[in-house]
């Protein structure tokens, strides 16, 4: 019997992205009829959705799909709420054939379709996991570059965002940004395009976790201080802070990162720095989208605290 992971999406996955997706929207005060248009669906679809919310919400926790379904919809929403309705759907399809791609939805696929052989593997071929990766970090910066509050997180090294391919094996399979991301004008500024082999720190990191956690593939660099720290704890964030020598090398610091997150997966590590080595804060996620949307959160953050 054919099981087709395409059909699993078309029928089981993406209708739970529409389902959040709609949630979201109405609570942004859009009208049933407008959200049908933009989910490509009629208006009692919308309602339908709305109305058996919950039941899409159980379904995919039973399907332990609810984390994923919220990490792509909250980055659909920010896409289609700033009219970039073609972005959103590249966004969706990237990420699900990403996940499919790297066997990362297989048991949920199971849990419905029971007769999939255990060795299957067909989904594999489905995507370049390295055109997919470039695509991410580049709507990533898109993100950061339209929130000017992203500003208040540069450090001094400036900024950084990478995404790693699935099982890096060096820096050549990681992403990121060369010449980092600057702070020009009040707004954050990427100077190149994303590449590979940008930064060998982030790339470090991202291979040391996958080793233990190969589902975090993306990990962004920015400023450490009070602040930032009483903005993570205001939106209830798990975060590690990691310490060591006076003047720590560059191994000692990545060391320590990857350590203190393979322990126990926080959002955050925090790592002090030293003597000539400056404080820097590590946000994670499973994509670069999803970092970049929790930069904004956490620079939204730290600018509302500020004005107390």
């Amino acid at each position: 019997m054919l099981n087709l992971g395409l059909e699993f999406l078309v029928d089981e996955v993406i209708p739970l992205i529409k389902a959040e997706v709609a949630r979201e929207l109405a609570e942004r005060g859009y009208s049933q009829s407008r959200i049908a248009k933009i989910l490509g669906v009629t208006q009692p679809m919308v309602n339908r959705l709305m109305n058996q919310y919950e039941y899409y919400v159980e379904k995919a926790r039973k399907l332990n799909l609810w984390d994923m379904v919220v990490n792509v919809s909250r980055a659909v929403v920010e896409m289609i709420t700033n009219d970039r309705y073609d972005d959103a759907s590249k966004y969706i399809m990237n990420t699900l054939l990403m996940d499919l791609a790297g066997l990362r939805l297989c048991n949920a696929h199971r849990m419905v379709k029971v007769d999939i052989p255990a060795n299957c593997n067909v989904c594999s071929i489905l995507v370049m996991h390295r055109d997919a990766v470039i695509m991410n970090v580049e709507e990533a910066i898109k993100i950061l570059e339209a929130n000017p509050e992203v500003s208040l997180l540069v450090p001094g090294v400036l900024m950084n965002i990478a995404e790693a391919i699935p099982n890096p094996r060096d820096s050549s399979d990681v992403a990121a940004v060369p010449g980092r991301i600057d702070k020009v004008n009040g707004r954050v500024k990427a100077w190149n395009p994303p590449t590979y082999g940008a930064s060998g720190h982030l790339a470090m990191i991202l291979i040391g976790i996958s080793r233990n956690d190969p589902s975090t593939r993306a990990v962004a660099s920015v400023r450490w201080g009070s602040d930032v720290e009483e903005a993570i704890k205001a939106l209830g964030w798990s975060m590690v802070k990691t310490s060591g020598s006076m003047k720590p090398s560059e191994e000692e610091v990545i060391s320590r990162v990857v350590s203190a997150y393979v322990a126990s997966k926080p959002k955050v590590v925090a790592d002090t720095g030293g003597y000539g080595v400056e404080p820097i804060t590590y946000v994670f996620g499973s994509n670069a989208v999803e970092v970049a949307l929790s930069i904004v959160s956490l620079a939204k953050e730290a600018a509302k605290l500020a004005k107390k």
